[in-house]
């Protein structure tokens, strides 16, 4: 009787230890699963800490690469991202580390917030005067380009001012003429009979030009191209003139009709083609030919 009841005894004492156990392995199978769970939601919000570390960095880089005055301060605060993404990289996640990286990463993204912000406001101030550069540079190219059409306008107005100024003759020819002992001349275009060349120019009406006494210089080439005259030289800058006669006269703005002997030798006084050119201070005015039979 006594064993039977110390055989039931032992039995439910051997329940107990079983469902105990059961019990234990079931508390320590939760607790396990529990950690894990705990553990991967710790190394997932390490990752999303890493991940943003690596978007700041990356934005550093874009804000630094533009070059402005920022630049150190943008550098300072990349390197010190840096050095917190290596730790982080470094660290085993727990509850507590994870606290302090969260705060840590809050500070970083209001200090970026500031240094944008002042980026922000120095690219403003960057693109106005950048605005008011151009505009400034357009109005001195608009004042340059105004400036300079008003100086060719003087310069045109000065060449043609000097254009109208000048004493320009008309009806200019040469004729032969037979000259008689009573002084008497007549036209002839016979070679062995013309005793002297004339030439004969108007000078008209100018209220512009200049007046007083001037001279033109007169040359006279023959068929053989020997000048004719005096054949005295007479230098203008860098040009020579070989001249046949010097033409004095006295200009009072009024036309004035101009008549005069070459004085040429009658031995170059042959048949064929002259050539007659008028100058004034080595500038050509006028030219004709006259041919002689």
């Amino acid at each position: 009787m006594g064993t039977q009841k110390d055989n039931r005894i032992l039995k439910i004492l051997l329940g107990l230890a079983v469902l105990l156990l059961i019990a234990v392995g079931t508390y320590a199978y939760k607790s396990h699963h529990n950690n894990e769970a705990i553990k991967d939601q710790l190394n997932l919000e390490k990752t999303e800490i890493e991940k943003a570390l690596n978007n700041l960095e990356a934005d550093y880089k874009i804000e630094i690469e533009k070059g402005t005055i920022l630049t150190e301060d943008l550098e300072t605060a990349r390197k010190r991202i840096t050095r917190l993404k290596d730790s982080v990289n470094l660290l085993e996640p727990n509850v507590a580390i994870l606290a302090r990286l969260r705060k840590e990463l809050v500070k970083i993204k209001d200090e970026r917030d500031v240094l944008t912000a002042r980026v922000y406001a120095l690219e403003q101030e960057n693109q106005e005067l950048a605005r008011v550069k151009d505009s400034t540079l357009q109005v001195l190219n608009e004042e340059i380009i105004a400036s300079t059409y008003k100086s060719t306008q003087i310069d045109h107005l000065n060449e043609n001012m000097a254009r109208a100024a000048a004493l320009l003759p008309t009806n200019f020819k040469a004729k032969g003429l037979i000259i008689r002992n009573s002084g008497k001349q007549i036209e002839n275009d016979r070679a062995r009979r013309v005793d002297d060349l004339q030439v004969c120019f108007t000078l008209p009406q100018n209220t512009l030009a200049a007046t007083g006494v001037q001279q033109f210089y007169l040359q006279v080439i023959n068929p053989d191209n020997n000048v004719m005259g005096l054949k005295k030289k007479q230098q203008f800058e860098d040009q020579e003139l070989t001249y046949s006669k010097v033409i004095s006269f006295n200009y009072k703005g009024q036309e004035l009709d101009i008549c005069e002997l070459v004085g040429a030798n009658e031995d170059n006084i042959i048949k064929g083609k002259y050539r007659v050119n008028l100058y004034n201070n080595g500038i050509r005015v006028s030219s004709s030919e006259l041919s002689l039979r």
